[in-house]
């Protein structure tokens, strides 16, 4: 019995122990016995194994993409609802914002243009400006209304068009040789007051312009005054010659002569034909017409002719000195022109005549010029001597010369003055030269050249 209990018993004391691996022998020969392995010996085994991967850490990169993969569901709902969100707000309240910051931020600085009448109810406009912008754009052509900002009622006067551009940076933007209609001409000859009168004007501008980013397609308003440089009265306006024409031509036209139109803006003006009345004091004696008128920047000599009332200049001569009394201490001649008429191919340009005939431009020249030139016009010189003709009407040139050397005699210290000072003291020691004497020279001087009329 003993021999047939040890044949069926699994344990022998030479039996090697178990491999965890596979229930073998040392020698790893032999079947595996794990399927005879009891259940906490596999438990056992695989906890070792689970120890063994849980030690090794995950990279951030891993764990942020095992983290998308469970919630990339609602990940990708959360992005569609932003997008519904965002999308409209984008195209239809932050992209419109910022495109119309940049428009507001253009300064619109008018460099150069020309305002030229054309008829009594259209203008040739040009102007000259530029664009500055940190990204690239297309602008569509764009009307723009020409307006006076300080008026109530939004009134425009005129219309241009903003030509198609591509901006980016610094842009040169030409608007050229555009005929526009007058749509408001009490709103156009404000403005065109302010242009004669100021140095500076406004003009405001408005309109709504189509703005491309690419295929991104916006509007912007365009809405700015814009500064420019205007004629400030036409400071520095004078007669520079003066002569009479005799006999007088069949249109009545007895004088001729040049005159200073200084324009100090930066746009050219057009007037056309220009006639002013002529006036000494509240005297008429006269008109002058100025043919063609285009002023450009800067000072601008004109020829004119005219007419000057001879028949009524002797009469009321005395009149005319006593007017020329504050002058005449001074040594010169005040001539005041005022507006008559402007003509452009025959028509009358009404805009142009109610700013000009309510302005008074004030003309001063040496008295002792003016009568040279006039009395030159009988003589054939343009430099004539009045010490020969009063010299020989009162036969002592000599004493005619010493008082007219010391009024050539004085001209300005100040450069910049174009009127000559007169200095009234004579070489007779106390004798001296006041206005009445002045005027007695200037009288006796025009007398004698109307006497060879």
């Amino acid at each position: 019995m003993s021999s047939k209990f040890q044949e069926q018993s699994h344990f022998e004391v030479d039996s090697p122990p178990a491999s965890i691996h596979g229930g073998r022998g040392d020698t790893g020969k032999g079947p595996s016995n794990a399927p005879d392995r009891h259940s906490d010996e596999v438990s056992s085994v695989d906890h070792v194994q689970e120890k063994a991967v849980a030690a090794v850490p995950l990279t951030k990169r891993q764990k942020v993409k095992r983290h998308c993969g469970q919630f990339k569901w609602w990940y990708l709902a959360v992005g569609l609802i932003i997008l519904i969100i965002l999308l409209p707000l984008l195209f239809t309240k932050i992209i419109p914002a910022i495109t119309q910051d940049i428009v507001n931020g253009q300064k619109l600085p008018i460099m150069g243009g020309t305002f030229q009448a054309l008829s009594p109810t259209s203008l040739s406009v040009s102007l000259e400006t530029e664009l500055d912008t940190s990204i690239a754009a297309n602008l569509d052509p764009t009307n723009l209304a020409v307006y006076n900002k300080d008026t109530p009622d939004y009134s425009p006067f005129i219309n241009v068009i903003l030509p198609k551009i591509r901006v980016y940076h610094k842009t040169p933007v030409m608007i050229t040789n555009q005929t526009v209609s007058v749509t408001n001409e009490t709103e156009l000859v404000k403005w065109l007051n302010q242009v004669f009168d100021q140095p500076n004007v406004g003009l405001s501008v408005k309109g709504e312009a189509a703005v491309h980013l690419g295929a991104l397609k916006t509007s912007a308003t365009i809405q700015k005054t814009l500064k420019v440089a205007s004629l400030n009265s036409l400071e520095g306006f004078g007669i520079s010659t003066l002569q009479l024409v005799y006999p007088a031509m069949e249109d009545g036209t007895n004088i001729k002569g040049t005159i200073n139109l200084p324009n100090s803006g930066v746009l050219t003006l057009g007037l056309g034909n220009l006639t002013f009345n002529v006036f000494s004091g509240d005297i008429k004696i006269g008109y002058i017409s100025i043919y063609d008128v285009t002023l450009p920047p800067g000072n601008n000599t004109r020829d004119f002719d005219g007419q000057l009332y001879l028949k009524e200049l002797l009469p009321n001569l005395g009149a005319i000195l006593d007017s020329q009394a504050a002058p005449l201490a001074d040594g010169n001649i005040e001539l005041r022109a005022v507006g008559n008429s402007t003509m452009v191919n025959g028509m009358h340009i009404g805009y142009i005549e109610q700013v000009l005939n309510s302005k008074t431009l004030v003309a001063t020249m040496p008295a002792i010029k003016l009568l040279g030139d006039v009395i030159g016009s009988f003589t054939g010189s343009a430099n004539v001597s009045l010490t020969d003709l009063l010299g020989d009407t009162f036969g002592n040139s000599t004493f005619i010369e010493g008082l007219l050397s010391h009024w050539n005699s004085t001209a300005s210290a100040n450069a910049t003055e174009s009127a000559l000072k007169i200095r009234r003291s004579t070489p007779y020691g106390s004798r001296t030269i006041k206005a009445p004497a002045t005027k007695g020279l200037l009288k006796m001087g025009l007398k004698l050249a109307l006497a060879k009329l």
